[in-house]
Order: structure tokens, then sequence, then C-alpha cells
């Protein structure tokens, strides 16, 4: 009986199967390198400034919509104060 030589798709490993049960009979993980947290730094730095930069303009967007609404909510209050005493209550009207 022959014996199915794979290689597992989540470590790259080789799994031997047997045809007849379909069962995994045999396995060997495969070699993995240990990540180095230097490296992991200087490949993410470029991306932390991207981040910065996001957040950055972001926020200056922000700030910008709330000095708008706040303009626009001035000059409601200013049109309200205006009407105040000539519209009248439809519930007064008793």
């Amino acid at each position: 009986m022959a014996l199915f030589e794979v290689r597992c798709p989540m470590c790259k490993g080789m799994l031997w199967i047997d045809p007849s049960s379909g069962k995994v009979v045999d396995h060997k993980a495969g070699g993995h390198q240990k990540a180095d947290f230097n490296e992991f730094l200087k490949t993410h730095k470029d991306r932390g400034n991207v981040l910065e930069d996001k957040f950055r303009k972001a926020k200056i967007e922000r700030d910008k919509m709330k000095e708008e609404l706040d303009k626009k909510f001035k000059d409601a209050r200013k049109v309200a104060e205006e009407f105040e005493g000539e519209v009248d209550n439809p519930f007064g009207w008793d």
C-alpha cells in the first residue's frame, strides 16, 4: 500500500495520507524562520508615518467640519432670535 505525500498548506510540512482510509498517517513539520523584531520595526516604520499623516489629516478635516457646523448653528440661532416674537404659537390659540 502506497501513501500519498502532500504538502501541508498551513505549516508547509509534509503529510503522509493512507489512500484507503483517508487519514493522515504521519506529519513532518516544515522549517519556520524566527521573526526578528528589529526587521519588523524597520519594515513597519514607514507605515507608521503614513498612519500618522492620515490621522493628522482626519483631525484637520474634523476641526474644519466642527467650525462649519458651529457657524451654521450660530446663523440659525440669529434667525430664530429675529423671528422669536413674530411667529404665533399654534398651541396657544385657545
